[in-house]
């Protein structure tokens, strides 16, 4: 058994783009990863490559330990019409036992990121499903003004940058790169003497996380146009300090994808997070995306109070 797996590439965007917004039971949902860019960015880190399997787009992700699906398989899927559920759940196995020929006994066979939209069809098909880590959701509203007592910390950190400093918001641009990469750079340095100071054992992964990272906000840094992504820096004093870029999920919902901010200016990751929500208040929703399972994270993003943990669902064979 095998596919004709193809590299992906740039060129692939658009028509993966619209199968994923052709999948109607989906089309509700506002998790992140059910976008393009999201996975690009981390060619590198992983090999992305695709085949379509009876009108169906499957995307696969090759890793250390082998081949796994980050999404479902995506396509056109009308309502109302029931052949289209059981050809997509055929792919669905076609899709598995493919992965399980390929990886031998390995238990990376799987498919990531299904959302609860789709749980009976693969609940039908015998799968064991296990819930991961969610994505965070907020009233981007909220976030815009940070009014209230729950917001506090947040308010006065903003307060105290725009005293203390001269502040600007803007888009970025791609004269901004290698000014944003000297970011980049220094924030990984921060970051890996903050996570060994306190607890080098238990943090270890994060560490390792952290090149992967750098090299998916470099792929950011470069083809955010080709990628659709939205862009924005904040100059501290005439010198840019941070970044971030994110992306729209749908007419609802805006996705950050990344941010960095240097962490010994004290107030500007708060400012560039309000500032962004002031920005895309058009979209009622903000999804941050999941924690990756670092605590850290979680913490931080339970801070801003969301006002949905959005679950996602991965699908493994029951005996594995």
């Amino acid at each position: 058994m095998d596919f004709a797996l193809r590299p992906l590439t740039l060129g692939e965007r658009p028509q993966l783009e619209r199968a994923i917004a052709e999948m109607t039971p989906c089309e509700r949902s506002p998790l992140a990863h059910w976008a393009f860019a999201p996975h690009f960015i981390w060619q590198g880190a992983l090999n992305y490559c695709w085949t379509v399997l009876d009108g169906w787009w499957c995307i696969f992700a090759d890793c250390a330990d082998g081949l796994y699906m980050p999404l479902p398989p995506v396509g056109a899927w009308p309502r109302g019409v029931p052949d289209v559920a059981e050809s997509w759940k055929k792919t669905v196995v076609r899709a598995m036992e493919y992965l399980r020929h390929r990886n031998g006994g390995s238990s990376v066979t799987r498919i990531d990121n299904i959302p609860e939209e789709l749980l009976p069809h693969f609940e039908s098909l015998g799968y064991r499903l296990t819930l991961k880590d969610p994505d965070y959701c907020y009233r981007t509203a909220d976030l815009a003004a940070l009014r209230g007592q729950a917001f506090k910390s947040q308010r006065a950190a903003c307060n105290r940058l725009s005293r203390t400093h001269r502040v600007h918001y803007v888009p970025y641009r791609r004269d901004d790169r290698e000014a944003c990469l000297a970011v980049l750079d220094r924030w990984i340095l921060q970051k890996r003497q903050s996570l060994a100071s306190s607890n080098p054992d238990m943090n270890a992964g994060a560490v390792d996380m952290l090149g992967d990272a750098a090299r998916a906000h470099r792929v950011a840094l470069e083809y955010d146009d080709a990628l659709g992504l939205v862009g924005r820096v904040v100059r501290v004093d005439g010198v840019i300090a941070g970044y971030t870029f994110g992306f729209e999920r749908s007419s609802d919902v805006f996705c950050v994808l990344l941010e960095v901010a240097d962490r010994t200016i004290t107030g500007l990751a708060q400012f560039l997070f309000r500032e962004l929500c002031r920005e895309m208040q058009r979209y009622p929703l903000l999804n941050t995306m999941d924690d990756a399972g670092l605590s850290r994270l979680a913490a931080s993003k339970r801070l801003y109070r969301p006002c949905r943990l959005v679950p996602a669902y991965v699908a493994t064979y029951s005996d594995s």
